[in-house]
């Protein structure tokens, strides 16, 4: 028994210092990781957008779970530039009705860290992105009475915030929050697909946990 007790302080020392002499490197690097993403906005379940032959429904969308990748170039110390997808599968209701409702976010975002020690590096992130919801049986065609789904896609400005922690001087292990600013302006539904007037707002929170290599 004492011999494992000191075999695990032991090995706990030596991961400590590999740990402490890992930092973050210039070049590329990819992720893999879990999202939490939440939609708000106009879309509480009562209200709708109509043309001339389709309605199509603003479900309430509840948070849900997604897959985060992501891929990015470390410019120096300090900078790195990302590009990231998102994608998670919700549930929405309407007038008591359930129905599922798609999510994908693709952004291009400058991320700065800021030197805390060589293992830990918090930063601040901004960026842009394009979202696409895509809403299961979420429009109809009130002619026929038709029922299909609903496409609505728009632009965004993402904030950030979170911390990396070096793993090894390759492996790193990201914990992060991003404010998604997002305004739905194209819709497509049954029969019909244009531009929404003064769009639909769709921001929410993404809470991120990543892994990443570093080449």
């Amino acid at each position: 028994m004492y011999k494992k007790i000191v075999y695990v302080i032991a090995t706990v020392i030596i991961m400590f210092t590999v740990i402490s002499e890992a930092e973050a490197k210039k070049g590329f690097y990819m992720g893999l990781g879990a999202t939490y993403n939440t939609i708000d906005g106009k879309f509480n379940g009562s209200g709708g957008l109509k043309s001339d032959t389709d309605t199509i429904i603003l479900p309430d969308i509840k948070n849900a779970f997604g897959v985060d990748i992501l891929g990015g170039y470390g410019i120096n110390d300090s900078w790195s530039i990302e590009l990231n997808l998102m994608v998670s599968e919700h549930s929405g209701e309407w007038s008591g009705l359930t129905g599922d409702v798609d999510y994908a976010s693709f952004s291009i975002n400058g991320k700065y860290s800021f030197r805390s020690s060589d293992m830990t590096q918090p930063y601040l992130l901004f960026g842009i992105s394009g979202n696409s919801l895509f809403i299961k049986n979420g429009s109809k065609n009130t002619a026929t009475g038709e029922v299909g789904d609903a496409t609505l896609s728009g632009a965004g400005v993402n904030f950030g915030a979170g911390i990396d922690t070096y793993i090894t001087p390759h492996v790193s292990l990201t914990l992060g929050i991003m404010y998604r600013y997002v305004d739905y302006t194209e819709a497509s539904g049954v029969d019909h697909s244009g531009t929404i007037d003064d769009g639909i707002n769709g921001s929410g929170v993404s809470f991120l946990l990543t892994t990443a290599y570093h080449f």
